[in-house]
């Protein structure tokens, strides 16, 4: 693991558990006994997804980069960097689809598996929740998306892309207490 990655596998229990308590705090409820399933799953799905980014940016670069020459008497290049508008669109289509549908019956599925609920169960529960959690998930993550590969630089959006997950992990916290 390379140490961004690592970085991000273990920032992301700490914000998972950071939205268990926000939940918590705002239905007053009982902690749900699922806190350990959502912390192990939380370390175990951050690098597939952080490996995902990487190869969607890798083949779909945002940026198209091209030398501009610099009126400095010399011989000087300046790099200028313009958004590639088809590859971010391609970026944010499949982070929207396939990364979802998977993302979202992997959470169904494995926050359930960890918990020991049969495979069955766990079946039914992806059957019946991935939909509303997509469709949920639809009125906020294409905007994100958006916004980073837009308008965050690069070194920025792991910071923004997790003050969102923090709110959509109280989302789920709460959708996962049901």
């Amino acid at each position: 693991m390379n140490s961004p990655m690592l970085i991000a596998t273990l920032q992301s229990p700490f914000l998972t558990f950071c939205s268990l308590l926000i939940a918590r705090f705002l239905t007053n409820a009982d902690p749900p006994p699922n806190i350990p399933a959502l912390l192990v799953f939380t370390l175990l799905s951050t690098p597939p997804n952080f490996l995902w980014q990487q190869w969607m940016e890798s083949k779909f670069p945002g940026y198209k980069f091209q030398k501009v020459k610099v009126d400095d008497g010399g011989e000087g290049v300046e790099v200028e960097g313009r958004l590639n508008v088809r590859n971010t669109l391609v970026k944010i289509g499949l982070d929207q689809t396939l990364g979802a549908v998977v993302n979202v019956v992997v959470y169904i599925g494995g926050t359930r598996l960890l918990r020991g609920v049969p495979v069955g169960l766990c079946l039914d529960a992806i059957q019946q929740q991935t939909w509303p959690v997509i469709k949920a998930g639809y009125k906020l993550w294409p905007a994100v998306n958006l916004i980073q590969h837009v308008f965050i630089p690069v070194e920025r959006r792991v910071i923004v892309g997790s003050l969102v997950g923090l709110g959509w992990g109280v989302y789920l916290a709460l959708f996962a207490a049901q």
